[in-house]
């Protein structure tokens, strides 16, 4: 696997047809379902991505090479990474699989405390035995 990602796994409000897909500031290569090891809690208008077992199914977006960098300036400011003293998100490298079963490693956000969410409701997984989160209508976008 490359070391250095192309690739963002997205979970939450960057998904296609939801409120902040449209702020993706270049048009992704490629984009594919695939699952990461998690545990998802609905915090209400958003998701929250934390350690743990799950198969936390999301988006995989192919960003082209020259077009990585500004998407993760982008993203890292949507998701409260890095822009002050605390950190809503952290971005991190995790490891997914494709539904075609192919392994890929992805930059993600994960939330930075996870103690502050240990009270919110977890996201149920589905009865193909994956936690997906969606806000907009779930019927919009059929799993495969």
């Amino acid at each position: 696997m490359n070391p250095v990602p192309s690739c963002v796994f997205v979970y939450g409000t960057l998904q296609r047809g939801e409120k902040r897909a449209a702020l993706w500031p270049h048009p992704p290569l490629d984009v594919q379902w695939a699952t990461t090891k998690g545990k998802l809690h609905d915090l209400g208008d958003y998701p929250a991505l934390v350690d743990g077992t799950d198969s936390v199914l999301g988006e995989l977006w192919l960003i082209a090479g020259e077009d990585l960098p500004r998407t993760l300036q982008i993203l890292d400011s949507i998701e409260g990474f890095a822009q002050g003293d605390v950190d809503l998100y952290v971005r991190q490298i995790v490891d997914c699989v494709k539904l075609s079963g192919e392994a890929q490693r992805a930059y993600t956000y994960r939330y930075a405390n996870p103690n502050e969410i240990a009270g919110a409701p977890p996201v149920a997984a589905g009865p193909e035995g994956l936690v997906h989160w969606r806000r907009q209508d779930p019927q919009r976008l059929r799993l495969p």
